[in-house]
């Protein structure tokens, strides 16, 4: 391989590469940032036959953006002899692109796909070539379940808040959606609307599928109303769930219901024969403490290879919510 200075003219794209659209506003950024320092990595191209040019192996949005500006010539990394594996270029074109995250997760999924059929390849082998992991690989490959004017509004957005965006995950929870496209697409409006994030529609879809017959209450609905509106959570009773409610928990039995009413720091229990006060701290450990039974009684084993994804997300959804409230109780007890 050798770097040379090539025309931008004597330049292609190639058709087969990972990317299916391009982000204008990118490209002018990336535009804007040659102006200003000059392209500080080359891109990779590999000569064209019988044809005196050069077709694009990796840095497409450098070359657009070298049109932008107008530059005559752009440094090139020219790879005399290309690669004879169809399967080698996708590779090396998704690692490019994957490292620089500038692919769409749809176009990630499409790419995937398209080199695992050609390898015959497993998830766990793709992600290996990739380093991605196995289970990465097969939540990008679940986006191509989704209807695809669904698909091609998820954006990446790795750490940082959605803020009205569909990411990756909050396309997770849709496709549990994809037998009613109606409830789908009104919940994809609500997302956008009130900017859930990925946790939140995890509780949406969730009341979505146990209550098909309240689609219309629970969309229209504030996200912390929800327990409410269906009957579960706070205020609700009936499954010993706890979400938003004005101060008031419903924990349910098989024997009766009991509710706790805040006062200060404190709760009032009626419905009991003990004394009318206790602590509210000890009140939410004994919430907490139905939480590890309750786990117990999930049986993997005797789930369906079908519902193994919802499972798991839930999971999650369950597993975030407790760090981030164990985060709390220890930051209260340091100021303590």
């Amino acid at each position: 391989m050798q770097i040379r200075l090539i025309e931008v003219s004597r330049i292609v794209e190639d058709p087969d590469q990972p990317r299916r659209a391009m982000d204008d506003a990118s490209i002018a950024s990336l535009a804007d940032s040659l102006r200003q320092h000059g392209l500080l990595n080359p891109i990779t191209v590999t000569p064209l036959e019988g044809v005196d040019g050069y077709r694009i192996v990796t840095g497409e949005r450098r070359w657009r953006a070298a049109q932008l500006v107008g530059l005559y010539d752009m440094p090139c990394i020219v790879r005399e002899t290309p690669p004879q594996d169809p399967a080698e270029k996708t590779t090396e074109q998704l690692i490019e692109n994957l490292q620089r995250e500038e692919l769409a997760p749809l176009d990630k999924a499409n790419a995937i796909r398209s080199l695992k059929e050609k390898l015959s390849a497993t998830n766990k082998e793709i992600g290996h070539r990739l380093a991605l992991s196995e289970r990465t690989v097969g939540y990008l490959l679940d986006l191509l379940d989704l209807p695809e004017s669904i698909g091609e509004q998820i954006v990446s957005s790795p750490n940082r808040p959605a803020d009205g965006n569909l990411t990756e995950k909050h396309g997770r929870f849709l496709r549990q959606l994809n037998d009613n496209p109606d409830i789908q697409n009104k919940l994809v409006d609500k997302i956008k609307d009130e900017k859930l994030s990925a946790d939140e529609t995890a509780r949406v879809t969730k009341a979505l599928r146990e209550f098909p017959d309240m689609h219309d209450e629970i969309l229209g609905s504030a996200i912390e109303d929800i327990g409410r509106v269906t009957g579960r959570g706070i205020g609700g009773g009936g499954d010993g769930g706890f979400g938003g409610g004005a101060g008031r928990i419903g924990l349910g039995s098989a024997n009766r219901e009991e509710r706790f009413e805040f006062k200060g720091t404190e709760i009032d229990i009626s419905g009991t024969d003990g004394p009318p006060v206790f602590s509210a701290g000890r009140a939410f450990v004994s919430i907490l403490e139905r939480i590890g039974p309750m786990l117990d009684e999930v049986r993997v084993a005797a789930a369906s290879a079908a519902d193994l994804p919802a499972l798991e997300d839930e999971l999650q959804v369950l597993q975030s919510k407790i760090e981030k409230k164990l985060a709390e109780v220890r930051a209260a007890a340091r100021r303590s």
